[in-house]
C-alpha cells in the first residue's frame, strides 16, 4: 500500500514554516519560491518532509494520520473517525486570505492590464494614470505570493 495523500492544512503548515525560515533569513527569495512551489502541490507527506531535511526548527507540526487497517488488532472495535480538526489550530503565520491572494497571484497579475483598461474605459478615457496602478497592483499581489507560498 502507498503513502498518504495530505490535504491542503498540511501544505499550508508547510508554507508557514518556509515563511519563517525566509524570514529568518535562512533560505534565498530563489530558494524559497521552488520550496514554496513544492509545498503547494505536494500529494504527499514525504514531499513535505524533504523540504526540511537541511533546516532546524521550525518545522511544520503535522496533525496524526490514521492507524493503517492492518495495524488494528483483529476483533478490536474500530475507533470513530476523527473531526475534521478546526481551523483555529494553525499557527498565526499562515493568514488564509493572503494565501488564497497569493495562491492566485499570478491569474491576477495577468488580469490586471484588463482590469485597468476597464476602469480607464468607465472613467470616459480621462484617467491614463489608471495603467500606472498595474505595476503596483502587480507588486503587491507578488509579495503575498512569496510570503503566502503561491
Amino acid at each position: 500500500m502507498g503513502e498518504l495523500r495530505i490535504g491542503n492544512r498540511e501544505r499550508e503548515l508547510a508554507m508557514a514554516a518556509l515563511d519563517e525560515h525566509l524570514r529568518e533569513g535562512r533560505l534565498e527569495p530563489g530558494e524559497y519560491a521552488e520550496r514554496s512551489a513544492v509545498a503547494s502541490t505536494a500529494r504527499f507527506r514525504s514531499e513535505l518532509d524533504g523540504l526540511f531535511t537541511d533546516l532546524p526548527e521550525p518545522r511544520p507540526a503535522f496533525p496524526r494520520s490514521r492507524p493503517d487497517a492492518g495495524s488494528v488488532p483483529v476483533g478490536a472495535p474500530t475507533p470513530p473517525p476523527a473531526a475534521a480538526p478546526a481551523r483555529d489550530d494553525l499557527p498565526e503565520l499562515v493568514a488564509p486570505i493572503g494565501a488564497r491572494l497569493g495562491r492566485h497571484a499570478g491569474l491576477l497579475s495577468a488580469l490586471a492590464p484588463a482590469i485597468a483598461l476597464v476602469l480607464f474605459l468607465v472613467t470616459g478615457l480621462r484617467f491614463p494614470q489608471v495603467f500606472l496602478l498595474v505595476p503596483v497592483a502587480i507588486g503587491v499581489l507578488a509579495y503575498l505570493g512569496h510570503r503566502h507560498g503561491g
